[in-house]
């Protein structure tokens, strides 16, 4: 993309998504509904599922005409928020909106459909759908670019394919659970009991935006679309990380319902959590020592010299992670508690702080500044701050946790990338085929030292189960 359209529109097609997303938080409603589904499916009370989708339906046409309302009002101040972009950038930007716009507010309504394909445990068809999107975007674009084709289209590539996915989830989930959402029905009990959750899921979702979304935001006043490109290639593989990582996100959330229904202690919960960590920070632990060995070899490779500051980047970005990847019970357990108003605090106070940090480094170190800004945020409130509520408010054994997952990693993480790191002393990563080389070499060592050190007799079952398969 960025050697057919050109550093500038690749800046243009990362930044209209990030801005977009601003207008496109779901309230917290799409989290509320996997909560309260997995919940009325655990008393079985099927009626009550449909009645609170016709409310969330409601809700959801009121807020997706409020959504067009400020999108449209917004479109008339585009050259006055992004000051430093050029004048046939902003024409750009003009046109890009507007498109991508659209398929926004059409795919808005369908936003809540995860969270019913999560609580009635469709993950095949959930992590499918998300497959599919992500390969056909690829293939199209691909076809799109071979053929001359610009920003332009590559927008509504994006977007129509977006909107398929959404309309086939569902279609799919409605015929599958026999849904049948009561449009006639509406209840100012359940209404306050939804909005009460996901108010704190808003705050969430607004914190998020302004952690790692706003940034090209942040650039484009500050920067320039070259310094948002460069923070676009940190962010596509910051973004295959997270999807690596979270390859097990929401799978577990009716296993701690009925857990947590069925008044089992907080050993059971601390032990679902040792087995999951340890199973998310096999492949995390893989992916995050891969980017800090060889990312550098990497984006030099891929995307050439005038993007190495991508990975300086990256790292801050991907690191802290190590930590918060691997907790995933730990965040599941704050919603099925319904105590989500303490991760809503440690986002808000970690956003801000970044978008502070970012605001004051943009102007000097460009795509680096925000990046600084991010990395000592997510430390501070999402590795610090999180695992001290984890400990006193959900009482997990948090220090079992650690003992019993990083712990026992640390070994293998650091010996293989010690070694990756000499043997680029002496074997200079400078084509593919010698990139190949060395990340084949630090995978088998890595794979080798997990199996012998830290695997016990039922993970190893499940890997052999999985390889067989």
């Amino acid at each position: 993309m960025v050697r057919q359209i050109g550093i500038s529109d690749y800046g243009l097609y990362a930044l209209i998504g990030a801005f977009l997303s601003y207008f496109l938080i779901d309230f917290g409603l799409g989290s509320s509904i996997a909560r309260f589904i997995a919940k009325f499916r655990a008393e079985g009370n099927e009626n009550k599922i449909n009645n609170m989708l016709g409310v969330t339906t409601r809700i959801y046409l009121i807020l997706d005409v409020v959504i067009f309302l400020l999108i449209a009002i917004v479109y008339f101040f585009i050259s006055n928020i992004f000051t430093e972009l050029t004048s046939s950038e902003i024409d750009k930007l003009k046109v890009v909106y507007l498109i991508a716009g659209f398929f926004s507010i059409a795919s808005f309504l369908f936003t809540p459909v995860d969270g019913a394909l999560i609580a009635y445990e469709r993950f095949f068809v959930l992590k499918l759908s998300e497959l599919l999107h992500k390969l056909l975007v690829i293939v199209f674009m691909v076809i799109a670019l071979l053929n001359g084709q610009g920003l332009f289209a590559l927008i509504f590539i994006n977007g129509i394919i977006g909107f398929g996915i959404k309309l086939y989830k569902f279609f799919y989930i409605k015929k599958q659970a026999n849904l049948k959402i009561n449009l006639k029905f509406f209840d100012r009990i359940m209404a306050k009991e939804l909005l009460s959750f996901s108010s704190w899921m808003f705050i969430i979702g607004i914190s998020q935006r302004l952690l790692l979304n706003i940034i090209p935001t942040i650039l484009g006043i500050f920067s320039g679309s070259t310094q948002i490109a460069i923070f676009a290639i940190a962010m596509t593989i910051e973004g295959y990380v997270w999807t690596f990582a979270y390859a097990l996100n929401g799978l577990f959330l009716p296993k701690v319902t009925r857990l947590v229904s069925g008044h089992q202690n907080r050993q059971e919960v601390t032990n679902l959590m040792i087995r999951v960590g340890r199973l998310q920070l096999f492949v995390i632990g893989l992916l995050i020592t891969g980017v800090v060995v060889l990312g550098k070899s990497f984006i030099q490779l891929w995307m050439g010299v005038d993007f190495i500051l991508s990975y300086y980047v990256v790292l801050f970005l991907v690191v802290p992670g190590i930590i918060t990847l691997s907790q995933e019970i730990a965040s599941t357990l704050l919603f099925v508690e319904n105590e989500i108003k303490y991760r809503a605090i440690l986002f808000v106070f970690a956003s801000v702080l970044s978008v502070i940090i970012g605001i004051v480094l943009s102007p000097q170190y460009g795509a680096l500044g925000p990046a600084i800004g991010v990395g000592i945020a997510l430390i501070l409130c999402h590795v610090v701050g999180m695992n001290i509520v984890y400990s006193k408010v959900l009482k997990l054994e948090i220090g079992r946790f650690f003992k019993s997952v990083h712990l026992k990693m640390v070994w293998p993480l650091l010996v293989s990338s010690s070694l990756s790191v000499l043997g680029q002393q002496y074997f200079q990563i400078d084509s593919w085929f010698s990139f190949l080389i060395s990340s084949s070499a630090f995978v088998t060592v890595y794979i080798f030292l997990i199996w012998n050190l830290v695997m016990n007799k039922e993970e190893k079952k499940l890997a052999l189960s999985l390889v067989n398969k």
